[in-house]
């Protein structure tokens, strides 16, 4: 009994090895299943999307020329002003006796410029009575020419006077201008969107004037400045449409038009980049200043089109696809791309295509072979089938 037991599993053994090693050389081809998506038909829009900051059309930058200590402050944030109003105020405790001390010098100065008039004048009558004397031989040619000499003096001294009086009143005008200094002026009228001084904090006017406000002009009236990439710079024109959506209102959508191209290019980290300004209207004043603005500027709009996604021109079908269908496959010609069509019994069929517009997510295609509906492959999954009768399970009796 043992000796045929073991018989039976021998044969048994050799009997599936068998059996396995023919089933793998009896493989079928490999199976390939497509992924597809539709021919579309429908508008497209091309645009191009960036982001930016909202900027006041006009925002003034308001400093002092002045140094001192602030020592009022009548403005302060989203207070509105208008042009010429008192904002704030630098003690001008210093600089007003600088000022009379300038006013003062002055003073002496004209009365100086008196002195050297009254002395001039004096001289000249003694200039003319030396003159009656000498035609008469009177007095020594020597005394005449002291006289002379005297009163051409004081003529002098005149005009030094009135040089120093002319170089007096520039320095009270001066000192008097850095007093006129002290009273911060609202340039224009608007409202306060910064302010960065207090009372009592001290000011230094020097190579660069301190800011001590920011007034922006109209608030109704903003700009999107956004960055642009190099490789779209070049299909932005001014008057395009744009819209964006700001994070405080993400369901909405603001309009926006292209009011300027800047050409002062942006680089950062190899990546080029260009300002472009976009007009916004801001009558609700629900936009503020500095808020981020994701944008999209629309190039051109196409209604009815055939699109597709732009991953069925990159599809190329497996290598014995290629083989069996070689036969139908001609050249692409010149401006046109190839597509492949999936039709009936998983066949597929190439297709050469015109494009038209790139939109975000689609492209515009132009065939008479293609409409709304059929069916493009964009990828390719080959996976082996293997076919053959299951092997049955072995079941001993003892």
């Amino acid at each position: 009994m043992k000796k045929a037991l073991i018989l039976v599993i021998i044969i048994g053994t050799a009997v599936s090895a068998v059996y396995m090693v023919l089933s793998r050389s009896s493989q079928e081809e490999p199976q390939t299943k497509y992924i597809t998506v539709p021919v579309e038909k429908g508008t497209l829009r091309a645009e191009i999307s960036s982001s930016g900051t909202l900027r006041p059309l006009v925002e003034v930058l308001v400093g002092t020329q002045a140094s001192g200590t602030i020592k009022e402050l009548y403005a302060d944030f989203e207070s509105e002003v208008k042009k010429d109003q008192l904002i704030a105020l630098i003690d001008p405790d210093r600089l007003e006796a600088k000022a009379h001390q300038a006013r003062a010098d002055v003073e002496a100065a004209r009365a100086n410029l008196l002195k050297a008039e009254v002395t001039f004048s004096d001289e000249i009558r003694t200039l003319r009575r030396k003159e009656g004397l000498i035609e008469k031989n009177s007095i020594s040619q020597s005394d005449y020419d002291t006289a002379k000499t005297k009163a051409d003096a004081a003529e002098a001294q005149i005009i030094v006077e009135k040089a120093r009086v002319a170089q007096l009143e520039a320095r009270l005008q001066e000192a008097e201008l850095e007093l006129k200094y002290t009273r911060i002026i609202a340039p224009v009228c608007g409202i306060v969107t910064s302010r960065t001084g207090d009372v009592g904090q001290t000011v230094t006017a020097s190579f660069q004037t301190p800011v001590l406000f920011k007034i922006a002009e109209d608030l109704t009236r903003m700009q999107v400045h956004t960055n642009v990439d190099e490789a779209d710079i070049g299909r932005v024109r001014v008057g395009q449409k744009a819209v964006f959506t700001v994070p405080a209102f993400p369901d909405r959508l603001f309009d926006a038009s292209v009011n300027q191209i800047r050409n002062d290019p942006k680089v950062e980290q190899n990546v080029v980049t260009y300002n472009v300004v976009l007009d916004v209207n801001n009558n609700d004043l629900k936009l503020r200043p500095g808020m981020t603005a994701n944008v999209q500027i629309m190039l051109n709009e196409v209604h009815d089109a055939l699109m597709i996604p732009d991953q069925g021109f990159r599809f190329s079908p497996p290598e014995e696809v290629l083989t069996k269908s070689a036969q139908d496959i001609v050249p692409v010609p010149e401006g046109e791309k190839r597509v492949w069509n999936l039709q009936d019994k998983n066949t597929i069929r190439p297709v050469n295509v015109k494009i038209g517009i790139y939109g975000t997510e689609r492209v515009q295609i132009f065939s008479n072979e293609l409409k709304a509906g059929d069916r493009i492959i964009v990828e390719a999954l080959t996976r082996k089938k293997l076919e053959g009768p299951q092997i049955p399970a072995l079941r001993f009796k003892f």
